[in-house]
């Protein structure tokens, strides 16, 4: 059977991306459905799929799941051959913490620093709460790094690095000023061949 990933637009949809990127990744394959967002019929099209009126969904059968990071542990369950998430028990543990926290916190970072994938140079609101949440984002992903050598959060790529994917892309467009280490993780994110397709992709929907 089959699996589906509803999601928005590539230009926009940030939490889109981190299921569509662990999918495309490890080789799994899916069925992708995308619905406009910003127009006047997304909530009624996305509640035809998903019960929360959001994407991303993920479809299984009879199965729907309406959030990424419950996508993300269904597929890391799913998939155990797979290594969704570090091998390692004490870096699970630590992966499994830092992608609750982007998950569940970084709300000025989101409302302030506004993705456009596309976009270049943006500016921001540069309040005290925004900068405290750059600077705690930059810190987990560095110490990951540090830690694990790169290129990735744990060495290899797993859920932690789907879920601050975006977040280092938000740096990128916004100018945020990295220290070498983060350039390097920038890099190693910006020249995956699924992140080039999905930037390709978001650029067609301008057409």
């Amino acid at each position: 059977m089959k699996l589906k990933l509803v999601i928005g637009d590539k230009i926009y949809s940030t939490w889109s991306l981190r299921p569509w990127l662990l999918l495309k990744y490890f080789n799994i394959p899916f069925n992708e459905v995308q619905i406009k967002l910003r127009n006047k019929n997304t909530k009624k099209n996305i509640l035809k799929f998903s019960p929360s009126g959001k994407v991303p969904c993920l479809i299984y059968g009879k199965i729907r799941i309406w959030d990424s990071l419950s996508i993300s542990e269904f597929l890391a369950e799913r998939f155990k051959n797979k290594n969704f998430w570090p091998k390692n028990s004490i870096d699970k543990i630590m992966a499994r913490n830092i992608s609750s926290e982007m998950h569940s916190g970084f709300a000025n970072l989101r409302k302030n620093l506004s993705m456009n994938f596309l976009g270049k140079d943006l500016k921001f609101n540069k309040n005290k709460e925004t900068k405290a949440e750059i600077i705690r984002a930059k810190k987990i992903i560095e110490n990951c790094l540090i830690r694990s050598k790169g290129p990735f959060m744990f060495k290899k790529f797993s859920i932690a690095d789907a879920m601050y994917a975006p977040v280092m892309f938000r740096f990128k467009i916004y100018n945020i000023k990295l220290t070498s280490i983060l350039e390097k993780y920038l890099n190693t994110l910006l020249n995956m061949k699924e992140i080039k397709l999905w930037l390709l992709e978001a650029r067609k929907e301008l057409k």
